[in-house]
């Protein structure tokens, strides 16, 4: 209803006026000629419609701009007053012109001929409904378009908090992707060769699919499986991993980057005894538009004590999902000194 409004404002004013002024007329033909009747809806319009629409189109628009609706309420009563005052002015011609017989002697002035003080007061009620009549429809039509224009400003201003939120991770994967290789150029330049085509693909998907506001599920899940393997290889017989993918529909749309940085938080963060084997357990499962992420790596007290920037890519996609999924996600997080496990669902 309100889009109907706003979009046909102008036709609501030009109804609303066609409304008051045949009701003006209907009323009048009553008691007195059709042609008197005429004139007299003619000159209320012609003192209303001036002051109705200075308040409504000028007056008002500007005052809510400014946030001074105090001027507002002035010029409004100084023009309800003056427009009082027009209507006793034209009731006193029509009464005039009666008695020069312009018109012939109506019900409608006949016995009226009142102080003009008296038809001043008596009209006061009249102009204030005129007025704040079009006053009303231009304040909704008016607020309804500091709606819009706040709700596409929050939404540009959305759009660019997750731009950069987008920015800060895919630096942080590049840095990490980079130094594997340069690790495993001096130790096995096949794994490294087979790195970089897998470092490829996940370029691919950061310069080419990740500029998109939505990506496939199955999109999204191979860049994840991509970025296990190079850990994986990394790693080698230092670290189980253990991945479980349950896809159900990859044709499911999610925002893309939003499960990476929790991968590689385990990854950053798993124990790095040699006295010990650590481990990442993975398990991404979909069951119809619920996704269910649990990632869970063995740590230890030497980890814990380490500064790392890691935690500005967990604060990043915690404010994506607050943006992007608000009131559908959940985020359950479990620390101990030797295990730390993330449980994420989302509502797709």
């Amino acid at each position: 209803m309100k889009d109907v409004f706003f979009k046909n404002y102008k036709w609501f004013v030009t109804g609303l006026w066609l409304v008051l002024l045949l009701t003006v007329f209907i009323q009048f033909t009553d008691v007195c000629p059709f042609k008197e009747a005429a004139v007299f809806v003619v000159a209320f319009f012609a003192v209303s419609y001036p002051s109705a629409t200075f308040l409504s189109k000028y007056l008002l628009p500007k005052a809510l701009k400014s946030e001074n609706m105090k001027v507002f309420v002035f010029q409004f009563i100084v023009l309800t007053l003056l427009l009082a005052f027009f209507y006793a002015l034209f009731v006193k011609g029509f009464i005039w012109l009666e008695m020069q017989e312009v018109f012939p002697r109506s019900a409608l002035f006949s016995g009226t001929n009142r102080p003009f003080y008296a038809e001043y007061f008596g009209n006061l009620l009249s102009a204030f409904i005129a007025n704040v009549a079009f006053c009303t429809l231009r304040f909704f039509e008016e607020h309804g378009k500091m709606a819009q224009a706040h709700a596409k400003l929050q939404q540009v201003h959305l759009e660019d908090e997750l731009h950069l939120l987008r920015a800060q991770i895919n630096p942080h994967m590049m840095f990490n992707v980079l130094n594997h290789i340069h690790i495993l150029m001096k130790k096995n330049v096949d794994k490294a060769d087979d790195l970089l085509m897998r470092y490829s693909d996940i370029l691919r998907y950061q310069l080419y699919e990740c500029n998109r506001e939505i990506v496939s599920l199955q999109k999204e899940t191979d860049y994840l499986k991509d970025v296990v393997e190079v850990e994986k290889m990394r790693w080698g017989n230092e670290l189980k991993v253990d991945c479980s993918w349950n896809i159900e529909n990859g044709k499911t749309e999610i925002n893309p980057l939003l499960l990476i940085p929790f991968i590689e938080n385990a990854f950053k963060h798993v124990s790095r005894l040699p006295s010990e084997t650590g481990y990442v357990t993975i398990a991404l499962n979909q069951d119809g538009d619920t996704l269910r992420l649990v990632v869970e790596n063995s740590r230890t007290n030497q980890a814990l004590q380490k500064k790392s920037a890691s935690g500005l890519g967990l604060e990043n996609v915690k404010k994506r999902l607050e943006i992007l999924y608000p009131g559908k996600h959940k985020l359950a997080v479990q620390k101990t000194d030797t295990v730390y496990k993330i449980t994420l669902v989302i509502t797709l």
